[in-house]
């Protein structure tokens, strides 16, 4: 003989949220995290050229200035990609740009020292403006305070997953880190168990209903 057993609505709305929300469903952002990696006093190349370059570890460092001495921080531009192509090749909006910059200013003149995404404006930035000569230091920025997320994910998305960037002039960039949070909205887990409490509500109805049938005949 078949039974039936009536649940409470609640019970019903707890059974039916395990089984149909995803883990991922309850989650408000996506967080990616990109980093390039070098040394704080990489190998240097004496009477280099303008233009000239050395890698250091993931950086690449040109000399663009009148410092002939290629890797000591002076006079030359650090560029280097951060590539989340792993993790995704394409996103639609940003709610966080976290940059964290380990440098060595090696030169007064980093007062005039610019960071910038190639392809957009490049930035000034105020905190480096009074860093000590010859100590690495390690700096954190919002990126969404000098660039539009518009404008990233544009970057972002027209070099599949990558970020190239670039620092100059007067400091070894030895690590850099990107942290990037997407703007993507999923729904609320609130509204999820507000449509499930309807759902069970409907289904605690139907078993009540063809409950009804039995106990009158049993009657």
């Amino acid at each position: 003989m078949l039974t039936l057993k009536v649940f409470s609505v609640a019970t019903v709305a707890v059974l039916l949220s395990s089984c149909l929300i995803p883990e991922k469903a309850l989650a408000s952002r996506l967080d990616f995290t990109a980093e390039a990696i070098g040394s704080s006093t990489p190998p240097r190349i004496l009477n280099a050229s303008i233009g000239q370059t050395l890698h250091n570890g993931d950086f690449t460092i040109e000399r663009t200035g009148d410092n002939t001495t290629l890797g000591n921080g002076i006079d030359e531009d650090t560029s280097w990609s951060f590539d989340f192509y792993n993790l995704a090749t394409s996103i639609n909006d940003l709610s966080q740009a976290e940059l964290i910059l380990d440098l060595t200013p090696n030169n007064a003149l980093i007062t005039t020292d610019v960071f910038g995404i190639i392809g957009l404006d490049t930035i000034t930035i105020d905190l480096i403006r009074n860093l000590p000569v010859g100590t690495k230091q390690s700096l954190s920025l919002n990126l969404l305070e000098f660039y539009d997320s518009g404008e990233i994910v544009n970057v972002f998305n027209a070099n599949s997953g990558k970020i190239p960037v670039f620092y100059g002039d007067d400091a070894i960039v030895s690590r850099a880190e990107l942290s990037l949070s997407t703007g993507e909205r999923v729904p609320e887990p609130a509204s999820t168990l507000g449509i499930l409490a309807l759902g069970a509500l409907g289904i605690s109805s139907v078993l009540k209903h063809e409950l009804k049938p039995q106990k009158q005949a049993k009657q």
